[in-house]
């Protein structure tokens, strides 16, 4: 890949990049045992106790989030790094409090049992525990702590791309948009699609954090001192503005590795143009105010939030479909694109983006929220765009860094193997989710009526699939940053 940096520089770029995407990877691994046991579980191939499924539940809801945007942020950041100065003790600092954050959130599960879900929703840590206090407290000072690392990193980003293109009027180039010609008589140049992801990350990043340490704090004094009461309604606002940003935004990050690696492939060039800059400055706006989708049944909240809630969410589809994925598709029409593990990530996660994405604006359409949004239809669209499309782009970004310092690429039978174990695979397992909600079968229940648990065990089968082409995966990893190290010495 074509850069400034010196060589010690670019090593230690490359350091942070692999700390987050190992880190990233590794809490994957064993978030993705602890989903298969759920699943093993509903469906009756296992038993163990209800409140074991809901802490484990808790573990991996917040968890799984937590593993793709590590990977996410490494890869972003390493992208940026090439493109300005970037500090690297500020990213291990970041790295750091999140990776304290995550071992105090395991700490209160699995010693603990804590078991809120996610959400932890005000009063539910408090009312009716089956765990002790302590419990509750390591995991809100964990999601803090992971918060705070988060916000560090933002921060740093958000410096990063406001210092390299000329405050916010450069980086969203307002100038390219408004005023294109003399713009380009000035010779100046817009920023790399690339440039957009980082921005949108660090700007609803540093919000959605603030958001979260507000929400954060107040239940931790509540903690402290239960006398304090909090408004259920402003704490749901609070949380689910936190938590759906923030998953949201883990895609957003790693589509910016796409944006790199897909023309690499295609011998082609991905660059910046008027409809790519709009669509992101809809993203910027589209993300912070489409989480109201989640308070419709809530009818105690302002119903003019519904409404935006609803035209957010389908509004942010269109710089989504239109865009990105229709500009990527494009770049492999009649091209002589190369197919690798990584390139093929990379296409397979366009897909698995727009299937997960269709999924999640019928959800959030009223009339059919109304029938699907407290079933297994939820956790199906979810799956879908963090499974078969977050990880995917991380892993299409990890191969094509291995593939280009190693030299080498899989094999056609690895490739069949790993495609028909991800796509098929995961989507039997994601099937299982799809028909479940279609049928009315609730979420987070440890034990489901009829048709769930066997539809438990359809995506119980298609996880061991998955976890064979995970382990190939792995191993093939493990081949080509072996050549690659050979290479280098």
């Amino acid at each position: 890949m074509t850069t400034t940096l010196d060589p010690r520089e670019l090593s230690a770029a490359r350091r942070v990049m692999w700390t987050y995407l190992i880190t990233g990877f590794a809490i994957f691994a064993l978030m993705i045992l602890i989903g298969f046991s759920m699943r093993m579980e509903q469906a009756g191939w296992i038993a163990y106790a209800p409140q074991t499924f809901y802490s484990l539940m808790t573990l991996h809801g917040i968890g799984m989030i937590t593993a793709v945007a590590v990977a996410s942020m490494g890869e972003l950041w390493y992208l940026m790094r090439l493109e300005t100065v970037l500090d690297e003790r500020l990213a291990y600092w970041a790295w750091g409090f999140i990776v304290a954050g995550a071992i105090a959130v395991v700490i209160s599960v699995l010693a603990g049992q804590f078991g809120a879900a996610w959400t932890f929703l005000y009063p539910l840590p408090f009312v009716g525990t089956w765990w002790p206090s302590w419990a509750t407290g390591f995991y809100l000072i964990g999601v803090a702590l992971v918060t705070i690392g988060w916000m560090m990193w933002c921060t740093q980003m958000l410096g990063c791309v406001l210092s390299r293109y000329g405050g916010f009027r450069g980086a969203l180039g307002w100038d390219y948009v408004f005023h294109r010609r003399a713009f380009e008589q000035s010779g100046r140049t817009p920023p790399p699609p690339q440039a957009y992801a980082a921005l949108v990350a660090a700007v609803d990043g540093v919000l959605t954090g603030t958001i979260g340490m507000i929400i954060g704090v107040a239940l931790i004094v509540h903690w402290i001192s239960p006398s304090v009461v909090i408004d259920p309604l402003w704490a749901k606002n609070l949380t689910y503005f936190f938590g759906h940003a923030f998953a949201n935004l883990t895609i957003y990050m790693a589509v910016a590795g796409v944006y790199v690696g897909m023309p690499r492939y295609a011998d082609r060039e991905y660059h910046t143009s008027v409809a790519l800059a709009v669509a992101w400055w809809g993203t910027l706006v589209f993300v912070a105010i489409a989480y109201f989708h989640h308070l419709y049944m809530d009818f105690v909240q302002i119903r003019a939030l519904q409404y935006i809630g609803e035209a957010a969410s389908y509004l942010s589809s269109i710089p989504t479909a239109l865009v990105t994925v229709y500009g990527s598709l494009m770049l492999v029409y009649r091209s002589r694109m190369r197919w690798s593990l990584g390139s093929l990530f990379m296409f397979g996660g366009l897909v698995g983006w727009i299937v997960g994405g269709f999924g999640a604006v019928l959800d959030a359409t009223i009339p059919i929220n109304s029938d699907l949004h407290n079933t297994l239809w939820v956790p199906a669209h979810f799956h879908t765009y963090l499974l078969e499309g977050v990880v995917l782009f991380v892993l299409g970004w990890t191969f094509m860094m291995l593939e280009e310092r190693s030299g080498s690429i899989s094999s056609a039978a690895v490739r069949w193997l790993v495609g028909l174990g991800f796509f098929g695979g995961g989507g039997l397992f994601l099937l299982g989710f799809y028909i479940a909600g279609a049928e009315g079968v609730p979420r987070r229940y440890a034990v489901q009526p009829a048709p769930g648990p066997e539809l438990s065990g359809l995506a119980s089968v298609g996880v061991i699939i998955l976890l064979i082409a995970l382990v190939i995966v792995l191993v093939e990893a493990i081949r080509l940053a072996a050549i690659a190290r050979r290479r280098t010495a």
